[in-house]
């Protein structure tokens, strides 16, 4: 079947969590296996040069949802409680008023669904709160999350405790195999509307619980990389499940399936087990280098996305999803959106696609001594065109340009080589920083004083 001729595919989003670049086989990663999603990529297109649009988690989901910077939202880090998003000048939670890509899928006929993550509010002691959004309101009609408001497990499963919670062995060990076989009950239902589900899973993030079977296969290893890459092969086997689920129901060749992750690694920190790794690109999670915002993306749509084929020559900006899915899905894009992004479609069949418009990122919690070993590392803007990306922190005055495709380590600063690009590139990120909104005056904010 070509999808071209169906007006409505189905869409599924897998959003992982800290799933470093370098962290799959089809990536180069000879000692992880994942060959569920090695599979995958072998039946779509691997595309190598995909960016998020923060180093952390929910600035960086909040673009998957409204096609926007996270910036523009106030989203410049993760929610938490009160306090902290108080101290980060942010709100509590996503502003339910946002554009939001499955409302706008489920006013167009689609059924939709999120399970797994959400982390857009909903956390810290905002869990239950009176005004705090239930995921639902974003445009769902059935949801199962954490980090999020509204349903979760804790009301069926057999071991006990109030709500799932980081320091529950069992849930990490699980949590995945549960967000799928949600995933997998739903897409086996009404099957006279098209479908678009999330499902964000909590691997491989923090705490990682991998059961004694599922480290069978890594006994060989030290015990920092048993950890992790058990938690990685059980979320893979689990992937592959609700890919399985798609042939069995027939649906595999009207389903777009994309598969991406919200950020870099983590840091290694061996007592925990965080064991990620980057592919060679510098810089990890809660920092603007490669490392921080450029993450595996494969997709497969049968009989657009080619078969087997491996981009490495077209950028691609998380932005872009909104857009990007709303054309695949044959939904019109509401005027006043105004994305960030722009439809990479193009992409998604093999065609040439050239962003006009170039990528951006704040980092508000960058080390501002300017430390260049920092774990937040010094850059608190990045602006990206093409091959080129300059990163500055304002406060330090430090400014470097990288040229990402022949160093993609990032370890020669040509600032010097390209004065005239510097100076346009400077002048965007500079008025995109002055334009966004300062304090927050958005609903969810406890205190505007």
């Amino acid at each position: 079947m070509n999808t071209n001729e169906v007006s409505h595919p189905n869409i599924l989003v897998i959003l992982a969590d800290d799933w470093g670049y370098g962290d799959l086989g089809c990536y180069g990663n000879e000692t992880i296996q994942t060959p569920c999603l090695d599979r995958f990529a072998e039946q779509g297109t691997r595309y190598n040069r995909f960016y998020v649009a923060s180093c952390v988690c929910s600035p960086s989901r909040c673009s998957f949802i409204t096609g926007h910077y996270p910036g523009r939202w106030e989203v410049h880090a993760h929610f938490a409680g009160f306090g902290p998003n108080e101290a980060r000048h942010m709100p509590n939670w996503l502003d339910i008023d946002s554009p939001s890509l499955p409302r706008l899928m489920q006013e167009n006929g689609y059924r939709t669904a999120h399970y797994g993550k959400w982390h857009l509010g909903g956390g810290g002691g905002i869990h239950g709160h009176p005004e705090a959004p239930f995921v639902k309101e974003y445009g769902y009609d059935d949801t199962r999350t954490w980090n999020g408001n509204g349903p979760t497990w804790y009301e069926t499963t057999p071991w006990p405790f109030t709500l799932f919670n980081d320091s529950d062995k069992v849930w990490a060990a699980n949590s995945s195999r549960m967000a799928v076989n949600e995933t997998i009950d739903f897409i086996k239902q009404d099957q006279t509307k098209p479908f678009f589900v999330n499902l964000w899973l909590k691997d491989p993030h923090t705490p990682l619980h991998p059961t004694e079977e599922q480290r069978e296969p890594f006994k060989h290893l030290p015990e920092p990389q048993q950890t992790y890459y058990s938690v990685i092969a059980n979320a893979d086997r689990h992937i592959g499940r609700v890919l399985d689920a798609l042939d069995e129901q027939g649906l595999t060749d009207n389903t777009l399936v994309i598969f991406t992750s919200d950020n870099g690694p983590e840091v290694i920190r061996e007592e925990i087990g965080t064991y990620g790794t980057t592919g060679g690109l510098r810089g990890r999670k809660h920092c603007l280098f490669d490392g921080g915002i450029r993450v595996p993306f494969i997709a497969r749509w049968p009989g657009n996305t080619p078969v087997g084929k491996v981009i490495d020559d077209t950028w691609m900006s998380a932005v872009d999803l909104v857009p990007t899915l709303l054309e695949a899905a044959g939904v019109p894009m509401p005027q006043s959106w105004n994305p960030d992004g722009v439809s990479a479609v193009s992409a998604l069949r093999g065609e040439e696609f050239k962003r006009g418009n170039p990528m951006m990122w704040e980092w508000r919690n960058a080390d501002s001594t300017g430390n260049d070993e920092s774990i937040q590392g010094w850059p608190m803007l990045g602006i990206r065109h093409e091959e080129y990306m300059l990163l500055m922190n304002p406060v330090t005055g430090q400014r470097k340009l990288y040229d990402t495709f022949a160093d993609e380590a990032q370890t020669r600063d040509i600032l010097a080589d390209k004065p005239q690009l510097v100076s346009d590139l400077t002048v965007q990120i500079e008025d995109y920083s002055k334009a966004l909104p300062g304090y927050p005056t958005r609903p969810g904010v406890q205190n505007q004083s």
